[in-house]
């Protein structure tokens, strides 16, 4: 018994300390992602963290519906990525300029149609 609360404190130990350290080095560089060089703006929030924040809620004051609801949305067709984009827009979460970029249209495309994929 001592043993394992000796295992437990040193692993959560290792946690603590590796974790602050790993959370400011998941910026990935761009160079290798041609999908990021095209984003009008550093700032600008990916395909992915734009479905995400949808998917979690943070665009329901705009009228995107979250989790289950989101996804029933997707798959019937009713929310599309152009709706969450403008929603976005609207929260100020991205600049105008996405609004017209076709390329970041298609990402959140594909980013959605994994919600729907089973």
């Amino acid at each position: 018994m001592r043993r394992s609360i000796s295992v437990l404190l040193t692993t959560l130990l290792l946690f603590a300390a590796i974790l602050p350290a790993a959370a400011q080095t998941q910026t990935a560089p761009t160079s290798f992602n041609p999908y990021m060089a095209k984003q009008p703006s550093t700032n600008q929030l990916n395909s992915f963290n734009l479905a995400t924040l949808a998917y979690q809620g943070y665009l329901k004051d705009q009228g995107i519906p979250s989790n289950g609801a989101l996804i029933s949305a997707i798959a019937s067709g009713t929310i599309a990525a152009q709706d969450i984009i403008q929603a976005a827009v609207k929260a100020n979460r991205l600049p105008e300029q996405a609004l017209s970029d076709r390329g970041y249209r298609h990402n959140l495309e594909n980013q959605l149609q994994g919600f729907t994929a089973d």
